[in-house]
């Protein structure tokens, strides 16, 4: 076994020159010390809690940086909403422990710090890595895959012979035909014995010519095996010894399926609907249907106890620097709706709501958005409206928070039909939710008039009445808002109060 760290260190420099794309580097993560080793990790903004975490190990004689710059995992966790980490191997060449259980311990030492620093959900913890890192990957299977939802080795397997895994695991295994420092030839013999052990299928699915970029790939896939978990094979024809960074998209639609709970069955919310989805954030949804955007303000977006809740650390410049959405809703021309939600604050404060076009111009099917005074304790919301709009297969609903800290719990959002006529319907007497505006300054003189409401229906009538005698009778017989005079023998109406 002592020739492998040579191969290791000569192929640090056959490949050195190959670099993947994208903007960032090390330096953008954060690096933290776990038991005094280092660990770099990045976390996207607006973060959820329960997020996912995706370990990412380099190679012997590497580092965090190469293997970030080969891997670039920042690019999926901006996306798809995961915590990652780059951690640091041993001294000497930088190795990890793939024969005894040093490491295997700090990597859980890592991930409960992990939990503590971000909330991430411990059950969709996931582990890739490559060369000397992908048979790390391959020796915790045998060590911590309590710990370890899913696995993804890239050109890397235990040399010495296939382990055993402590359960039947999910595996995603990445490596190149021309692999001139972990062979491609004893690759099958390896996941053979996995697939032996997890009682997988004797016959692979494949599919030929996978679409990928700069190599012919081909993706065998056995399974289901025990515990509904799959083996897969993406085998790269003419590729060397060399990272992960045009797989690590097929690895995340791989490993996110998993949890330490079993097979994690995919949420698909519908599109072009007419409902809102998951609008009471149900404890097997959580915030599933609903995304956080952040602009210039700061902000997390989070489940907490069947309701969604905004927590704002920033203040933006406008109320949607922090905004929670739901696209996919379909609004259709000429028809009117009627929205309702519970909101309630940590301390009194304003949130905007909008109903709007999910793209630039971002078009308001409201005019404007709606902007609501809460309270600590929860009440009900309604926005009405009519849209006027070209039919849009693809709007949503925007609830703004950008503009105070604290914390806003959403529940019971709920979009429904409702008439033309019921869109300013609903006023009680003594209430004036449309923002209504006495004003009777073109009332003159001493006449007889009729009183109605927002409905149109009659309330009462004024008989001989002066114009500056009316506000005091209307507050008398509590009547003094969201009403409208027409004067008694006119065909018109002489005033709306608006």
């Amino acid at each position: 076994m002592k020739v492998i760290p040579l191969l290791f260190v000569a192929a640090s420099v056959s490949f050195a020159q190959w670099g993947g794309g994208g903007g960032k580097s090390i330096n953008d993560y954060k690096k933290i010390s776990v038991s005094g080793r280092d660990v770099h990790v990045y976390a996207p903004s607006g973060l959820a809690a329960n997020s996912p975490l995706l370990l990412s190990f380099h190679g012997m004689d590497q580092d965090p940086s190469y293997q970030q710059q080969n891997t670039h995992w920042e690019t999926v966790a901006d996306t798809a909403g995961l915590v990652v980490a780059y951690p640091r191997g041993g001294t000497g060449f930088s190795t990890w422990d793939i024969s005894g259980d040093q490491d295997t311990k700090w990597v859980t030492e890592i991930i409960a710090q992990l939990a503590k620093d971000y909330g991430i959900d411990t059950k969709r913890v996931y582990m890739s890595g490559f060369s000397m890192g992908g048979m790390f990957s391959y020796h915790s299977m045998g060590k911590i895959a309590d710990k370890i939802a899913a696995f993804a080795p890239c050109s890397g397997y235990l040399m010495g012979g296939p382990g055993t895994a402590m359960r039947p695991v999910p595996i995603f295994h990445t490596h190149g035909t021309s692999d001139d420092v972990v062979g491609y030839g004893n690759l099958e013999s390896n996941l053979s014995s996995y697939r032996m052990q997890f009682n997988c299928p004797a016959k692979a699915d494949s599919i030929n010519n996978y679409p990928h970029t700069g190599d012919k790939a081909t993706l065998y896939s056995w399974g289901p095996c025990d515990g509904g978990v799959y083996v897969k094979h993406l085998k790269l024809e003419g590729r060397g010894h060399m990272p992960s960074q045009n797989e690590v998209s097929d690895i995340w639609n791989f490993v996110k399926q998993y949890s330490l709970d079993g097979v994690a069955e995919a949420i698909e919310v519908p599109t072009n609907r007419d409902t809102v989805f998951n609008g009471t954030f149900s404890d097997s949804l959580k915030t599933a249907g609903w995304k956080l955007t952040v602009h210039s303000g700061e902000g997390t977006f989070k489940y907490n106890e069947g309701k969604g809740e905004i927590s704002v650390s920033k203040v933006g410049t406008n109320a949607y620097d922090v905004q929670v959405i739901q696209n996919g809703m379909h609004y259709e021309k000429g028809q009117s709706y009627k929205l309702t939600f519970d909101a309630y604050a940590s301390v009194a404060r304003t949130l905007e709501v909008n109903l709007e076009k999910d793209t630039d111009p971002w078009t308001s099917y409201l005019g404007e958005a709606k902007t609501f005074d809460l309270g600590t304790s929860s009440k009900t919301y309604e926005i009405k409206f009519t849209m006027n709009e070209a039919t849009d297969e693809n709007g949503r609903i925007s609830i703004n928070a950008g503009l105070a800290t604290g914390s806003v719990f959403i529940d019971n959002v709920k979009l429904e039909k409702i008439t033309a006529e019921e869109v300013n319907s609903g006023d009680k007497p003594g209430e004036d939710p449309a923002g209504l505006v006495k004003n009777f300054a073109l009332l003159n003189g001493a006449s007889n008039f009729a009183v109605y409401n927002i409905k149109g229906t009659f309330v009462c009538k004024l008989n001989n009445v002066r114009t500056t005698d009316i506000q005091t009778m209307l507050n008398a017989m509590n009547l003094d808002k969201g009403l409208y005079i027409v004067k008694s023998g006119n065909a018109h109406k002489v005033f709306t109060v608006k």
